[in-house]
């Protein structure tokens, strides 16, 4: 649907070939394999990520501190504990939650627990053949791991491995899952300031980067974890975000975060990406080319540790890594 409101369309398979490549609401655009260096569709690239509640696979090129690295896998359909829950939203940003999903009988050791209390197959990695990515500044093609994974571990990248702005495509093809093709856009790091952030109840939190001269398909995605450590899953994310340079998080969905709890170490991701999707047999698949950072958060009155010498004088490290 990115393009032309349409879902993607799948590509033939290959019967022969084990050869491939490589949290928004669709599933993307048009696009056919081609023996040039990159994405021969003039089209613009839009901004269609999976849905959770579809996302079977995920694909990245991901522009790292001093490497470029590419990874992903597809299992053979969602597994039903990823797809949290719409707590709250304000403009492009929800607090998702966590679900109770509940199974009696338990299920077993391959099983996970699905909709409705019905166990389920848990979801295997599946291998969609030979991965091959055009338009980095080196040729790249991956074959799965014994865990169907892939990753560009043997394959070094030069550094940066792509221009900004390069047409980048991903064609996978096929094998367990029928042969796809997926779109992408080179961008520039992302720098973020290293000044604090303070996330207090009842105030906005003011989040910003450098913008780069020309966003061209990137947005930004910003996510809020404030109990990790505490085993809450729960998340403030904001996503789709304008590439302007800055972004307020409301006041609201602040405080509606820490109503659910905090835990050590609070951080911040904020990402500069692209984002493609399509349907497959297994579900929908998606290509992020992007750069992220983590930055910690501070909250008053918290202190993280990671043992007691962390903590002041009469204080210990709890189990959520928070000093009492």
């Amino acid at each position: 649907m990115i393009l032309t409101n349409h879902r993607k369309r799948r590509l033939p398979a290959f019967p022969l070939l084990l050869l491939l490549a490589a949290w928004g609401t669709h599933c993307g655009s048009s696009s056919s394999p081609s023996d040039g260096n990159g994405d021969t569709d003039g089209s613009e690239l839009a901004y269609t990520p999976c849905a959770l509640e579809e996302r079977a696979g995920q694909f990245t090129v991901e522009l790292g501190d001093g490497s470029t690295s590419v990874q992903g896998r597809v299992l053979n359909g969602v597994v039903p504990s990823n797809v949290r829950q719409v707590e709250a939203q304000e403009g492009p940003c929800r607090l998702l939650r966590g679900r109770s999903l509940f199974c009696n009988p338990a299920c077993g050791a391959s099983q996970t627990c699905g909709e409705d209390g019905v166990c389920i197959p848990y979801p295997t990695p599946q291998d969609v053949g030979t991965v091959q990515i055009r338009g980095l500044k080196a040729a790249l093609s991956l074959t799965p791991n014994s865990a169907k994974f892939y990753f560009n571990g043997g394959s070094s990248l030069p550094h940066p491995g792509f221009d900004a702005g390069a047409a980048l495509t991903l064609e996978a093809r096929g094998a367990e899952v029928p042969a796809f093709s997926l779109r992408g856009r080179g961008i520039q790091a992302l720098a973020v300031p290293d000044a604090p952030i303070t996330v207090e109840r009842g105030k906005t939190v003011a989040v910003s980067w450098t913008p780069p001269s020309d966003p061209g398909a990137a947005r930004i995605q910003i996510v809020m974890d404030l109990a990790h450590h505490g085993g809450i899953a729960a998340s403030l994310e904001c996503d789709a975000v304008p590439d302007s340079g800055s972004y307020v998080i409301p006041a609201g969905l602040i405080t509606k975060l820490l109503d659910v709890g905090v835990a050590g170490f609070p951080k911040i991701t904020i990402s500069r990406r692209t984002a493609d999707s399509t349907d497959t047999s297994a579900g929908c698949v998606e290509l992020l080319v992007l750069s992220q950072t983590e930055r910690e958060l501070t909250l008053p009155g918290l202190v993280s540790c990671s043992s007691d010498e962390d903590c002041p004088t009469g204080q210990s490290c709890q189990s959520d890594l928070t000093c009492r």
